[in-house]
């Protein structure tokens, strides 16, 4: 975890450096907070909705340290239990 102190769509975010697991959707510029930026949605593999995404691209040179960054929602995140 790069940093606990992002925004999601439904509340607190976390920002990866790497993200396992997952699907990438297409990119597509949106306008965050922060913001235009070209991102692509993440997807679980195994349940196949959308936790999150991934920045593509940063416009603007103050956000360009999130290109490559995977943003995860905290209601997305569920720890199992190994056996």
């Amino acid at each position: 975890i790069i940093s606990k102190s992002f925004h999601g769509r439904h509340g607190r975010a976390y920002l990866f450096d790497q993200c396992v697991n997952i699907t990438t959707g297409p990119p597509e510029d949106r306008l965050l907070i922060t913001g235009l930026h070209s991102v692509c949605d993440i997807f679980c593999n195994r349940c196949k909705e959308l936790v999150g995404w991934t920045y593509s691209r940063a416009y603007e040179q103050s956000q360009k340290y999130k290109e490559g960054k995977f943003i995860i929602e905290k209601i997305n995140l569920h720890m199992e239990a190994s056996q």
